[in-house]
């Protein structure tokens, strides 16, 4: 199914709870479509971010620097929050870092953080790594795992991605070194999910967040099953569990 990238807005004219989604490296808005939809059927309204290069061509994607995500996330938050009294955000990935230097910036209106995989440990060049991601290139477009990423990139998966990449991965950990000298200043519920079975992430980067959030109440899930962009329904409930967890403690 073809999906249209662009950014995703469910508002509920009953609350001024909001919750913001913020896709991560190449993701797109869609990917956390069971998730607002879990949350918009508490009360919530709903917001999911398209960054900036994503939606559009290669080209775009491999010229955006850093300072514009996180420009682009820090308006909407700054936007919203003249209409919301509570703002919580959810990242996946290099959504996670954005959601943390937005989460300091914006202080008064940040009512905590939901981190999926968040990027401060990388296993891009493993075995585990390399493997999926030459399944995935012999795989038929029709294979169910293929065609899971596929619809999880906004990002035209075509042949020069591979050295156009290079410039927005530099960007990516650039992004992560910030995120985590500001996890000390973080004041408000985080929870975190990560996966043994991430073939992009490594849960080691769970004691970066352990010991950078010192100030802040902290829980976390370990899973098993789940890819980097493939989560099974059995997972997803744990994930939807936690998140709701998050929205029921005090800002």
């Amino acid at each position: 199914m073809h999906l249209s990238h662009e950014p995703i807005y469910h508002e509920n004219s009953e609350t001024k709870n909001l919750v913001v989604f913020i896709h991560g490296f190449m993701g797109t808005p869609h990917q956390f479509d069971g998730l607002a939809e879990s949350v918009h059927s508490l009360g919530f309204s709903t917001a999911a971010l398209l960054l900036p290069g994503h939606g559009s061509t290669v080209k775009d994607f491999s010229s955006t620097k850093m300072e514009r995500w996180q420009s682009h996330v820090n308006a909407e938050i700054e936007r919203f929050s003249r209409s919301h009294q509570k703002i919580y955000l959810v990242g996946h990935s290099m959504g996670c870092l954005l959601a943390i230097n937005a989460a300091v910036k914006h202080s008064s209106s940040v009512c905590g953080l939901f981190l999926i995989a968040g990027p401060f440990k990388l296993r891009f060049f493993s075995f585990y790594s390399t493997k999926i991601r030459l399944k995935l290139l012999f795989y038929r477009r029709s294979h169910p795992m293929k065609s899971e990423y596929l619809a999880a990139s906004s990002v035209p998966l075509r042949p020069s991605l591979v050295w156009r990449v290079i410039k927005p991965y530099f960007e990516l950990k650039k992004l992560a070194r910030l995120a985590k000298g500001r996890l000390q200043d973080i004041r408000v519920p985080v929870k975190a999910v990560y996966s043994k079975a991430d073939d992009l992430v490594a849960t080691r980067g769970l004691e970066i967040l352990k010991a950078g959030l010192t100030h802040a109440p902290f829980e976390y899930e370990i899973l098993s099953d789940s890819l980097h962009v493939i989560f099974p329904e059995h997972e997803q409930r744990k994930i939807i569990r936690l998140f709701h967890r998050l929205l029921g403690e005090d800002c």
